[in-house]
């Protein structure tokens, strides 16, 4: 009996880091995400003479940089809940 319980406590916990894992991988892509979108709009930033498009540019700017500080923070605090748990590298979809 013991060995069930001891078996089934080892299943949840790593049922938990998959779960765990999956989210930390989840944001990681919104990162990858940003980034490019990131630099989409300083593209169009620099390409652009329009006063009002580049005030728009700036507003955007300013709020993809606050989503990826957002992103940021919150992958580094699910990294350090995952601990020494093994992440595979790479992103995949």
């Amino acid at each position: 009996m013991e060995g069930i319980l001891k078996n089934s406590r080892l299943f949840a916990k790593e049922k938990e880091d998959r779960q765990a894992i999956e989210r930390y991988r989840d944001i990681l892509r919104d990162l990858a995400f940003l980034r490019a979108q990131i630099e989409r709009v300083d593209s169009n930033f620099n390409m652009t003479d329009d006063e009002d498009l580049v005030e728009s540019y700036i507003y955007e700017s300013n709020a993809l940089a606050a989503r990826y500080r957002f992103l940021l923070r919150t992958a580094k605090e699910q990294r350090a809940r995952l601990g020494n748990v093994q992440v595979p590298i790479g992103i995949t979809e």
